[in-house]
């Protein structure tokens, strides 16, 4: 019998996807693959495949470059000699090429292959988790939608753009320095069709990522070309400039491309208004000021001079105490703040501002602090983070134009200072926030609502940070509230959140939530209530305590809707069931209207079944939706439901409060035990002596 010249057949089953590509060596032509021999194929196939190895990948390339990954030596002269538009839209947002795989030798027509020895590869350790390869078919499941796609493309240039911007916020994960997923996302869209190119493009440079470093410097290469080159103006689209002073202006982005100059990409954008310099240190909350360290990088006056100079005309800017002394810093702010570009500084926020001696205070820092904010015209808002040298006195001096007012982790803060300071700029203040205030307590709520009319949004948050080795996270006052202090709120709030309010007893917790449902009818305007509450109470008068107010104050303040009307509808009426190819296609809406059946017949039979349990259920509500709006106009409490929250989130309990609050999921174990192979038998010794 004859040889047979067919294939060996592998013992590894054959995926679908392998069966459809006929090669993936894309060097090789086809002629030269006809040309090997049968014999040279079966030898190919017959190879040992070792368990151990890395499989060989073929997905499609990444749609960006890694931030851990290398700059490439081929890229970085490419932008050193200023890339074209599609040079840096191929290094930012299109697949970068990657280069040829080593293992695959380019086949020769040879008749006699060369044997080459394969490289020795590291074999994993016993027990190692296996890296499996991705499956590239996914199952989605059947999505019923009304058939009809609106004609997203014929909306106009500023609505796209609008919902980009909100679809994709943010782009950078500023706390672990890295890039959201939501820049490929705007790539993709922008690559989708020509009306979605501009607005999503819009959307991404509104404020561009500008990690990692060598893409800061595309950036600054694609805008340094002459605009007949461009098809569209880059430098009109950035608005705001988002710069980790560290990884972007302190250090070198390689041997090619050196220090970058953010004075060159500030004077190439001249729509810019928002200039933020941070470190990613600022984002930890409680760390003690003798515990910051001060940054290697300072604000350089060649940087400043070029901002004033460049035309620009700022309405946001931080000061940071991590890059420069704080006594030099005041001085330092001082002296900008009159400049062209500061001039009309709208907000402003200072980080870190300490004394040079913590246990003492001065008033001279207070002054210069006060003297270089009072140079600000246009002042509206205006956040202290962490800043020790904030105290009443300082309040006091502000400028009135202030409607916004954030406050976090101010040693020095006080409910008389606080007092003090809505009585004199109250009446203009439209936020305040006050979170991790060790020594603030509410005592200045009692006046809230005379001294803030405007006020439209009030915040705070008792949660107390400390890094340091004292982990003191208890506020630094006896009580929050006394029973004669009554609340008092203003007649605009929008929003009220209040978090771990402690240190209160229920009789004082009575009162303050008593305020809240006395002023219900007035609070018109409130669409959003949170309020954490923590009692040191016996468990049962806790629980009764927690069953009365939630449930008043939820029937108070929360909305309760009508349900929808089942005839106003924007979807066609179609059955759920994906065995059915008729209910898919829309074709058949009704077994009752398409096929009358008699009583016996089942889908008739179910159907008027469930026609009658929904029609019960209907009943039910409308019961209930009545009973709900007689208990609203009934005469006794028709004057204190509010009715319009569309949250009301309400909690009591006497929990520890903590840096980090855990659930149930944190708790649960995230890899095997090691005792999976147990049958539930232990070993006994045989009965005997042991000697």
């Amino acid at each position: 019998m004859a040889p047979s010249n067919s294939r060996p057949r592998s013992t590894r089953p054959m995926r679908s996807s392998r069966t459809k590509v006929k090669t993936y060596n894309e060097e090789t032509s086809s002629d030269e693959t006809t040309r090997i021999s049968r014999s040279e194929r079966a030898s190919v196939s017959l190879r040992s495949r070792s368990t151990t190895r890395m499989p060989r990948s073929y997905r499609e390339e990444s749609t960006d470059a890694s931030f851990n990954e290398p700059v490439e030596d081929q890229n970085s002269q490419s932008l050193v000699a200023a890339p074209t538009e599609e040079q840096y839209l191929a290094s930012e947002f299109v697949p970068t090429p990657r280069p040829p795989r080593r293992s695959q030798p380019r086949r020769t027509p040879n008749p006699k292959p060369k044997q080459t020895k394969r490289p020795s590869r590291t074999r994993g350790q016993v027990g190692r988790t296996l890296h499996k390869r991705a499956k590239t078919d996914h199952d989605h499941g059947i999505i019923l939608g009304s058939g009809v796609i609106p004609p997203w493309q014929t909306l106009p240039y500023h609505v796209l753009m609008d919902i980009f911007l909100r679809a994709s916020y943010p782009l950078l994960d500023e706390g672990r320095s890295d890039r959201n997923d939501s820049v490929k996302w705007l790539v993709n869209v922008a690559l989708l069709c020509r009306s979605f190119q501009e607005p999503a493009l819009a959307a991404l440079l509104h404020c561009p990522p500008l990690l990692p470093a060598h893409k800061t410097h595309a950036l600054l290469s694609l805008l340094s070309q002459p605009l007949d080159s461009l098809s569209m103006n880059y430098a009109s689209k950035i608005k705001k400039l988002h710069v980790e002073v560290e990884p972007v202006l302190l250090l070198k982005s390689g041997p090619t491309l050196g220090y970058f100059d953010l004075a060159k990409l500030i004077e190439k954008t001249p729509q810019v208004h928002t200039v933020r310099l941070y470190h990613k240190d600022d984002y930890t909350v409680g760390i003690p000021p003798w515990h910051i360290t001060l940054s290697r990088w300072i604000y350089p006056n060649p940087l400043l001079d070029a901002i004033n100079d460049s035309g620009v005309i700022l309405r946001s800017w931080d000061w940071n105490g991590r890059f420069y002394e704080t006594d030099i810093l005041l001085e330092l702010m001082a002296h900008y703040h009159l400049g062209p570009a500061f001039r009309g500084l709208r907000e402003l926020k200072l980080l870190h501002l300490n004394d040079a001696q913590p246990d003492e205070y001065s008033g001279e820092g207070g002054g210069c602090l006060v003297d270089g904010i009072k140079r600000l015209q246009e002042i509206e808002r205006l956040e202290f983070l962490e800043c020790s040298m904030v105290s009443g006195q300082v309040l006091t001096n502000l400028p009135h134009t202030i409607r916004s007012l954030t406050l976090r982790n101010c040693d020095r803060m006080w409910s008389t200072d606080l007092t003090a300071f809505l009585t004199s700029h109250g009446t203009n203040l439209q936020k305040l926030s006050l979170s991790h205030n060790r020594h603030l307590s509410m005592s200045f709520i009692q006046t809230l609502g005379q001294t803030c009319p405007n006020l439209e949004l009030f915040k705070m948050d008792l949660s107390m940070h400390d890094g340091s080795s004292y982990h003191d996270v208890e506020p630094h006052f006896d009580q929050l509230l006394l029973q004669s202090e009554t609340p008092t709120w203003p007649v605009k709030l929008q929003e009220i959140e209040l978090i771990q309010l402690r240190k209160w007893d229920d009789a004082t917790a009575e009162v303050f939530f008593t305020s809240l449902v006395n002023a219900a009818p007035d609070l018109r305007d409130l669409r959003k209530l949170g309020i954490s509450a923590i009692l040191k109470i016996g468990w049962r008068d806790r629980a009764t305590f927690r069953e009365k107010w939630i449930s008043k104050l939820e029937k108070v303040f929360l909305r309760r809707s009508l349900p929808p009307n089942p005839n106003l509808r924007s979807l066609r009426k179609r059955q759920l069931n994906p065995d059915n190819p008729a209910a898919l296609d829309g074709s058949e809406t009704n077994i009752d209207e398409s096929r009358p059946g008699t009583d016996d017949s089942g889908p008739s039979t179910s159907t008027k079944r469930q026609s009658t349990r929904l029609a019960q259920q209907s009943s039910v509500e409308a019961d209930d939706a009545t009973a709900s709006s007689s208990r609203r106009t009934s005469p006794s409490e028709f004057g204190k439901i509010q009715g319009m929250c569309d949250i009301v989130n309400i909690r009591i309990d006497n929990q520890r409060p903590t840096e980090m609050q855990y659930n149930e999921n944190d708790f649960l174990d995230d890899e095997l035990s090691g005792d999976e192979d147990w049958d539930g038998a232990d070993f006994e010794p045989a009965p005997g002596h042991a000697w």
